[in-house]
């Protein structure tokens, strides 16, 4: 289903729409007023670690392989729930390392991403769940082909739901490390080959789901290749793609009840391990109720970027704590991909291409939506990048993003020596994980 926009200082994501294809509400797809989610968090997730014929679960009761082939709904979700339940830490972790958020813990883990001393085990382990994902992903789809036959699989829903997991596994691989192993586990690639990947997988999902009749998918794998497009410079592409989703869509990253990491972890109602980077301080409102980041150019609060600080301090007891407040319920759904975000990849690919006034026109519409006023056009590629990487800023806040959009315009350097912060010197700071780059 596509979901519908709110600009109140957040987005009602709604994730895609079950279609009657989940298994009974203990299956952990979380469902409420507000929205209707995708993407079972299992217990126990099917085939994660590939082992294909059990599902080991926290009752000792066990799910046979023959028992699976009567439940295929149950192990697509379960594809679909590994890939999801790791994208709220990848949230912080991605934040800490650009210049989102800064450590207010008392534990090394979090100060050392924030300082920018990392290794492999901080998200490695990020890394590894989405590459069981990967694994998980192969035994279905054989499944699939076991039960339903090469042809019905062809045009599974199951199917479609698998490969566009697959394809979001690889993009997201691609995004976030300078190198990965393939799966089945044969070689190590570089970033670029895993974007490649991702576009050959997305662009199957996309065949699968209109086969299976199911556009929801369809539409959630092409706003996936459109940004795979926008990573590896397919202006065309990417364009083409991003212009093709329907305003409002969403598919969002669901949580079960008392799940979302972010909330847990960087909300001032939960714990304070994390929090807005100093640098943003000087344009957050502060008081006893919700406030949101200024706008640079008009001084003006900025609904797309809430935050709350009424003078607490972290979990060490002496940073001042800027909460992000994008996310306040423990179940509140991450965006993936929606309507936004692809705006945001037509106006820059039109930009890469030297069209400043199409660019600019429609982060302005983007503004106009939550009542800021609009930017003059550019004269320049650096005044143009300048606006794209503040409305991407501002628009996919808490998302992941930003540390991706550092990385790919060179800017990590130039940010953290503008710091003048010895504890944080720009010089060697990674923009990614791991090595390779």
């Amino acid at each position: 289903m596509m979901g519908a926009t709110r600009r109140d200082g957040g987005r009602a994501h709604r994730a895609i729409e079950e279609k009657n294809i989940l298994p009974d509400r203990d299956s952990a797809v979380k469902s409420s007023t507000q929205s209707t989610r995708v993407g079972t968090l299992l217990a126990a997730t099917i085939g994660v670690c590939g082992c294909g014929d059990l599902l080991t679960v926290s009752d000792p009761n066990q799910i046979t392989s023959d028992e699976l082939d009567s439940q295929l709904p149950l192990v697509a979700n379960g594809v679909e729930g590994s890939f999801h339940q790791e994208i709220d830490v990848w949230v912080v972790y991605q934040a800490l390392l650009a210049d989102v958020y800064q450590s207010t813990d008392t534990s090394s883990t979090l100060k050392n991403i924030d300082l920018g001393r990392v290794s492999g085990l901080e998200s490695g382990w990020i890394g590894n769940a989405w590459t069981r994902t990967l694994g998980a992903a192969r035994d279905a789809e054989e499944r699939f082909v076991r039960v339903l036959g090469e042809a019905g699989a062809a045009s599974s829903p199951f199917t479609a739901q698998v490969r566009l997991t697959v394809g979001l596994a690889e993009l997201y691989l691609g995004m976030t490390f300078c190198e990965w192993q393939t799966v089945p586990i044969d070689a190590i690639v570089s970033d670029r080959q895993l974007l490649l990947q991702a576009e050959r997988t997305l662009t199957d999902a996309i065949g699968v789901a209109r086969l299976a009749q199911r556009p929801e998918y369809e539409t959630a794998a092409r706003a996936a290749r459109a940004q795979a497009h926008l990573l590896l410079e397919h202006w065309g592409g990417a364009e083409s793609d991003a212009s093709a989703i329907p305003a409002g869509f969403s598919y969002d990253a669901a949580f079960p009840q008392d799940a979302n990491r972010v909330v847990r972890l960087s909300n001032r109602d939960h714990r304070r391990a994390a929090g807005l980077m100093y640098k943003w301080w000087p344009l957050i409102e502060t008081g006893d109720e919700p406030g949101h980041m200024m706008d640079p150019w008009t001084g003006r609060p900025d609904p797309r970027i809430p935050v709350f600080h009424a003078g607490e301090v972290g979990d060490d007891m002496e940073t001042p704590y800027y909460s992000q407040w994008k996310y306040k319920a423990l179940d509140d759904g991450i965006p993936l991909v929606h309507f936004d975000l692809m705006r945001l990849i037509v106006a820059e690919a039109r930009a890469r291409v030297g069209d400043y006034a199409g660019a600019t026109g429609i982060l302005n519409e983007l503004r106009a939506s939550v009542g800021l006023s609009a930017h003059a056009i550019p004269s320049t590629g650096e005044a143009m990048a300048e606006l794209v990487l503040w409305e991407r800023f501002a628009e996919l806040f808490m998302e992941g993003q930003r540390l991706v959009d550092l990385h790919r315009f060179g800017l990590m350097r130039g940010v953290f020596e503008a710091l003048q912060d010895p504890a944080r010197p720009g010089e060697g700071r990674p923009s990614k994980w791991g090595s390779g780059c």
